[in-house]
Parts: structure tokens; sequence; C-alpha cells
């Protein structure tokens, strides 16, 4: 390998396969960014963990849930007081059922991606144990759907996307004959959870 004159000095000892390394300096404006990265990342450590200046992830995540409430809304007495005019009852018919099972199933309301194809529990709790937080009434389960738990992950409708009376009806009354089932693989009964609460 040819040396150049001006590179001589700069030549490191070691040497591999024939190959000499020059002792090159890093450019100036890449040594300053560097340091600039540095200085930002001790000043955002400052601002967010030790200082109460800047949210910290907690904060950030309620911050968001309200915004998302705000946004979303039907979370309100507003919404409460408009499912209270409605007499809630379960249907027991096929043709009710299934297509509750069919708006369960939907990607439009996303229940299942929380509760389970067959309301077994993933995220969200088991739909077939007798172990429910909210109670598992007709009006309870209506209300529950159209509020959604906005602080759990819920949003109203499980995706924001209202349905017909009609369509709420079948809904809890796909919910209401699925309890009791077996599914596989249930999530495992929250002992923290409320008594048991058996639908009627």
């Amino acid at each position: 390998m040819k040396i150049l004159d001006d590179e001589k000095d700069k030549l490191l000892d070691h040497e591999y396969d024939g190959i000499r390394e020059l002792d090159n300096h890093m450019p100036v404006w890449w040594l300053w960014l560097f340091y600039f990265t540095i200085g930002w990342g001790f000043l955002y450590l400052l601002y967010y963990q030790f200082t109460d200046v800047g949210p910290d992830q907690h904060e950030q995540y309620e911050m968001e849930m309200a915004a998302a409430a705000e946004k979303y809304g039907n979370s309100g007495d507003e919404a409460d007081s408009d499912l209270a005019v409605v007499s809630w009852e379960f249907e027991m018919d096929a043709a009710s059922i299934e297509n509750g099972k069919a708006i369960y199933m939907s990607t439009n309301n996303l229940c299942f991606t929380c509760h389970g194809n067959a309301g077994e529990g993933l995220v969200g709790p088991n739909l077939t144990d007798k172990f429910w937080i909210h109670g598992c009434s007709a009006s309870e389960l209506a209300a529950n759907i159209a509020n959604g738990f906005m602080d759990k992950g819920m949003m109203p409708y499980g995706s924001n996307a209202p349905i017909s009376e009609e369509d709420m009806t079948d809904l809890i009354s796909y919910i209401a004959s699925i309890q009791g089932t077996s599914p596989a693989n249930p999530k495992a009964v929250d002992e923290t959870r409320a008594l048991e609460c058996t639908i009627e």
C-alpha cells in the first residue's frame, strides 16, 4: 500500500492483512453534534425525571386519556341520561343472539379483540364467568358498552362506533347468552373483582 508523505505521521502502529490505519480526527461538526446530543439528553433527564416541570410517563398517560375522553365524549351524565330512558331487556331468540354475535365479532366495534372470540377474556375481562365488576343487568351492560371505560382503555362502543338501540339489545343479549359457558383458555378469575353477578 502506497503511503503519501503527509500521511506517514498519521499511521497507527497496528496492521491487519496489509492494511494500515490512519489516525484521522473526527470532523468538528460531527463532534459538536455529538456533544449536543449529550447535552440534550442531560437536559431531558433533568426536565422529565428530576424536576416537577415536565410530566413523567404516568402524568402523560393521564393527560392523553383525559384528552381522548374530551374528544370522544359519551362518558358523562348526558350519555347516562340518554341510556336511562330506554328499557333494556335481553332477547333470547336465536336471530337476536346471532346478530349480537356478529356485532361482537365486527371490526367496527372490536369487542373480540379485548374480550376474546368466545368471551374468554384477553386484555379485557372474561365475560363467561360470574365475576363482573360493573354489574350484569341489561341496563348496566348497555351503559357499560355505550359509555366505555376510558381509564382502562375501553372506548365507548368498543371503538367509538355507536350502534342502534336494536343492535345494542342484540349485543347485550349475546353477551348474556355466553355467561356460564366454558370457552378454551378462559382468563383466570380476579379475586379482587366484584361478587358474583348472575344474569337472569
